[in-house]
C-alpha cells in the first residue's frame, strides 16, 4: 500500500540572516493521521521546522509540501487557516472571551453564527469544559491547564486535517501536565488528525507520539517509533537520550 504523506520536507535548509544554519538538507515526512513528535535540545531546529510548515518562516532551499501541494504555491493566510496551531504560550487573546477565541478561525472563514455556536459546543465537549460556563469568561479567569485546553480547542476550530503544537504542556506543573497528556491521548483517538508536537521531554514524546523525530543542530538523527528508538538507536546521540532516562522504558 502506498503511504499518503500529509507533510513533507524535501532537501530543506534554513539559514537565518546572521548566518545561523537552523536546518541543513533535511528529508522528512509525516503520514496522514499519525502524531509525530519533534524532540531535541534548544537550537536543534524543532521550532524552525514547525514554522516552515505553516509558512511563518520560509526555507532557504528545498520544498515544504502540505497535503500534496508545495507550501510556497499556497496562499500563506489560507494555509495557516487550514492548519491548527498551538503556540508555546497558548496564544489566547486576553481581551477576548473564550468563545470568541475558540471561534476565531470559523469567524474569519465566515461561518454562520449558528455554525460557530454548534462548533463551540462540540469543541468544549471534546476538551471536557462546560460551554455555558466558559463562553463569556476570559483567559485570565482560567487555570493554566484550562487555558491550554482552550488553545487546543481554538486550533481545532475549523476542523483542520493537520494540527501543529509547539510545546503545548511545557509551562505547566507536573500534575497538570500529566493530566493533559492523558486527555491529549483521548482526544487523539477521537479526532483522528495528523499532528506534529514539539517537546523537550522524551517520556512525553514516547507517551503521545506514533513516531518521533530526533533533531540536533539542524540535522535529523532518527525518525522512528518509540520501540525502534529504544531497540535500534541510529546514532550515539539518540542512544545517549535513551540511556539518560535509564529504566523509564
Amino acid at each position: 500500500m502506498m503511504t499518503t504523506w500529509a507533510l513533507k520536507a524535501d532537501h530543506v535548509s534554513k539559514q537565518f540572516p546572521d548566518g545561523t544554519l537552523a536546518l541543513e538538507q533535511i528529508d522528512w515526512a509525516v503520514e496522514e493521521g499519525e502524531t509525530m513528535a519533534l524532540i531535541g535540545e534548544s537550537g536543534s531546529g524543532k521550532t524552525t521546522l514547525l514554522r516552515l510548515l505553516n509558512r511563518l518562516a520560509e526555507p532557504t532551499t528545498g520544498t515544504i509540501v502540505v497535503q500534496g501541494k508545495p507550501a510556497a504555491s499556497q496562499d500563506p493566510i489560507r494555509l495557516r487557516r487550514s492548519l491548527g496551531y498551538v503556540p508555546q504560550d497558548g496564544g489566547l487573546f486576553p481581551h477576548w472571551t473564550i468563545k470568541r477565541n475558540v471561534c476565531l478561525v470559523p469567524h474569519l472563514l465566515n461561518w454562520s453564527a449558528e455554525d460557530q455556536d454548534d462548533q463551540f459546543q462540540h469543541l468544549m465537549q471534546l476538551i471536557n469544559l462546560d460551554a455555558a460556563q466558559m463562553a463569556e469568561r476570559y483567559p485570565i479567569e482560567l487555570s493554566g491547564g484550562q487555558r491550554q485546553r482552550v488553545a487546543v480547542a481554538r486550533a481545532l476550530g475549523a476542523n483542520p486535517a493537520i494540527v501543529l503544537l509547539d510545546e503545548p504542556f511545557g509551562a505547566l506543573d507536573p500534575l497538570t501536565r500529566q493530566e493533559l497528556q492523558h486527555q491529549f491521548l483521548t482526544l487523539k483517538q477521537r479526532i483522528q488528525k495528523t499532528m506534529v508536537i514539539i517537546t523537550h521531554d522524551l517520556p512525553e514524546a514516547f507517551k503521545l507520539a506514533d513516531r518521533i523525530t530526533v533533531l540536533k543542530k539542524g540535522h535529523i538523527h532518527q525518525v522512528g517509533t518509540p520501540e525502534a528508538l529504544v531497540k535500534t538507536p541510529a546514532t550515539s546521540y539518540v542512544q545517549s537520550l535513551i540511556e539518560s532516562h535509564g529504566s523509564s522504558w
